[in-house]
């Protein structure tokens, strides 16, 4: 198995419950990109369909998002460096501070100290 394919597959693995949000990809039907992608991965040996199904995934991943949202590294002719992870942010429901990035949260729900009201949990694109 190729690098790039062995780094896709851990991207796809480490973020799957946001990869799953991001589809609409409940898991229900194995005949979706995602689920034949980890079906695929699951069985012993190599396969050269991985490379394309995670291609697949990306086009799909990119075509749900407005091409915000990729593998970065599969599909577009990208090469497979910079697997970066999904980012979210926290921010203010009524815009009176800038919130926090997810890295800096340490509660679960945090609060913004200027309104007292929960922050928002969003992915930043």
């Amino acid at each position: 198995m190729g690098a790039d394919v062995a780094a896709g597959l851990a991207y796809v693995c480490t973020h799957l419950g946001e990869l799953r949000e991001l589809l609409g990809d409940e898991g229900a039907d194995p005949a979706t990109p995602l689920g034949r992608l980890l079906a695929l991965s699951g069985a012993p040996g190599e396969d050269p369909e991985l490379a394309s199904l995670l291609a697949e995934v990306d086009s799909v991943l990119r075509e749900s998002t407005d091409g915000m949202v990729s593998l970065h590294g599969f599909g577009q002719g990208r090469d497979g460096s910079g697997l970066e992870a999904l980012e979210f942010v926290y921010r203010c429901p009524l815009r009176r501070c800038a919130g926090r990035p997810g890295g800096e949260v340490a509660e679960a729900r945090p609060v913004c100290s200027i309104s007292r009201r929960a922050l928002l949990r969003e992915r930043l694109f």
